[in-house]
């Protein structure tokens, strides 16, 4: 058999296959495509990375006591640390249908979108972005509470000295905050040692220790703010 080479079978693959070449306005717009779409994983995917390091470094790790090692369990970022697998994984995919795709092995490409994660990840979590978009996601999307911060279910049980909700009303000894069920809460603040410093207001949402004394009163010995 007469030997070709690789231009022949390819014109020949090309002629069997009926292969159209696509226009270079098409080729353009794809290229721009997934560049793009590379560019918006890694920026996503160092957010999402910003968000775990939130949800460590802002747990309530100090009850463990309280709970025991079921509170880790509880209190993970599984759903930040699932989205950044998601993301890191379409990036790969999407820098996979550039032009250079094929240059580099996927866990070089893999390591590069951790690498940058991790750097501009812990970068927006210093200077406080990754906490603006969390409190932004509690004020506007309610059920973000009960689907991802997990940390909230840990802070609805009274009969253990753990409460939570949103101010509603606030006074010299007492605030009312509104649970995640939607009762509202008598907390008396005279105990607090800082509540002048607090600066307390409407809307905030906190997070209190303490004891229950009556129904839907409660003695507040610390707060803190989510």
């Amino acid at each position: 058999m007469e030997n070709k080479n690789i231009s022949q079978i390819a014109i020949e693959r090309i002629k069997e296959e009926k292969i159209k070449p696509i226009s270079r306005k098409v080729f353009n717009l794809k290229k721009i495509f997934f560049w793009t779409a590379v560019v918006l994983s890694l920026i996503i995917g160092a957010f999402m990375f910003s968000l775990v390091l939130s949800g460590l470094f802002n747990n309530d790790w100090d009850l463990y006591d309280r709970f025991g090692f079921n509170f880790i369990f509880k209190t993970l970022p599984y759903f930040w640390l699932g989205s950044l697998v998601v993301f890191t994984v379409l990036g790969e995919y999407y820098y996979r249908q550039t032009l250079f795709g094929y240059r580099h092995t996927i866990i070089v490409v893999v390591g590069v979108y951790m690498a940058f994660s991790i750097l501009f990840g812990s970068a927006f979590y210093i200077i406080g972005a990754s906490d603006f978009f969390e409190k932004a996601l509690v004020d506007v999307t309610p059920v973000y509470r009960n689907i991802i911060f997990n940390r909230g279910e840990v802070w609805t049980h009274p009969e253990k000295g753990l409460l939570s909700g949103k101010i509603t009303e606030v006074s010299d000894d007492e605030i009312k905050i509104v649970d995640g069920d939607g009762l509202i809460w008598t907390v008396n603040v005279n105990s607090l040692s800082d509540r002048d410093d607090l600066n307390l207001k409407i809307n905030d949402q906190v997070k209190v220790t303490g004891d229950i004394m009556d129904d839907n009163f409660f003695i507040a010995e610390e707060l803190r703010f989510w």
